[in-house]
């Protein structure tokens, strides 16, 4: 959502909680500005707003009913946004910080002796997050590809030793699933045996 969209939300939810004066102050509209750039969600920000009159400490008399709350303002409500930001702020930490461990965990995997294709694998570490985010299958895809791509480099010997293993398993009796499951179901179990036999892939990219 653009800033400006974000503060006239804001500014509409406030005026529906003041009963009055759709305009903002400078201050809370440097507030509103604040919170959009720090990715706080709009939909956190009206529901602390729309709360805003019972959040604020009453003081003096009764305002008089249906008079609105004239006090209600973003600088008065901040406190409580404020620990929306810091919430934010520390959830977006935690998203890199995953991916962030993903990627070096599976950047040090890539590093094996002797891994043939080994920028195929380090791609895959650094696309790794992005391709699970999207789907799991997507993930698989770039594996297997990477796979075939490393298996062309073994030696002819260990490609017929991978080759009996995988016939072995797909002559075992066929669950009743579909020829695509099937088919993805060997996929899977190619690479993890050839992780097993000869380390490729290496086994963290197994998940």
């Amino acid at each position: 959502m653009e800033a400006r969209a974000y503060v006239e939300a804001v500014a509409e939810e406030l005026c529906r909680v003041r009963g009055r004066g759709l305009l903002l102050s400078a201050a809370d509209a440097q507030l509103a500005l604040a919170w959009h750039a720090a990715g706080v969600p709009l939909p956190e920000v009206l529901r602390v707003v729309k709360g805003g009159a019972r959040l604020l400490p009453r003081t003096g008399p009764r305002a008089p009913r249906g008079a609105g709350s004239p006090q209600v303002s973003l600088q008065a409500l901040a406190p409580s946004i404020e620990a929306l930001v810091k919430e934010s702020a520390a959830r977006a930490a935690r998203v890199v910080s995953g991916r962030t461990s993903l990627e070096s965990e599976l950047m040090r995997a890539a590093q094996s002796p002797g891994l043939p294709e080994r920028p195929r694998w380090e791609q895959l570490a650094r696309d790794a997050e992005a391709l699970l985010g999207r789907s799991p299958e997507s993930y698989w895809d770039a594996a297997l590809s990477a796979l075939l791509a490393s298996v062309r480099r073994l030696p002819r010997a260990r490609r017929s030793q991978l080759g009996a293993v995988l016939r072995v398993k797909a002559a075992q009796p066929r669950r009743a699933v579909s020829a695509a499951r099937f088919r993805r179901s060997l996929q899977l179990q190619l690479l993890r045996a050839s992780s097993e036999l000869f380390g490729v892939p290496p086994a963290p990219f197994l998940l």
